[in-house]
């Protein structure tokens, strides 16, 4: 009985032992200078697993730097610029428009990567990302 116990909790940590969090971006430019930004990624506590599609989802693996007593969310922080090229195959939105005025042209550039859902495993100094899409009914 304890034996099937542990090989219980044995799984179960493996299945459930990564990091879920959840990513959203938006920048706005004007005339190729960064004018806002907003990052965030925070992380997210799933009571039960929610159902998930396996062909679905998309993986990227990077390099990350790590310090010891790094909690996952530092991790991703520090690294973010290197992390967010893996969420350019996710939902994003990109408008772009032009004005031109008697003080010159401004060409304005939004992009927008909607919230959502990965999956995060630390594996020596490489992040394994995978992106979730929810399972079609």
């Amino acid at each position: 009985m304890e034996r099937n116990l542990l090989l219980l909790v044995l799984l179960l940590s493996q299945f459930y032992g990564s990091d879920t969090f959840w990513f959203s971006y938006r920048s706005v430019t004007s005339n190729n200078a960064l004018v806002y930004e907003q990052k965030n990624i925070s992380p997210l506590v799933i009571p039960f697993p929610v159902p998930i599609s396996a062909h679905g989802n998309s993986k990227c693996k990077v390099k990350v730097v790590t310090k010891p007593h790094m909690t996952s969310l530092n991790i991703l922080n520090k690294n973010f610029d290197k992390i967010l090229p893996c969420f350019y195959k996710s939902n994003v939105v990109i408008t772009s428009h032009s004005t031109i005025s008697t003080n010159g042209i401004n060409d304005v550039v939004e992009i927008v990567i909607e919230p959502v859902r990965f999956i995060v495993d630390f594996k020596d100094d490489f992040a394994n990302i995978t992106i979730l899409k929810k399972q079609k009914n």
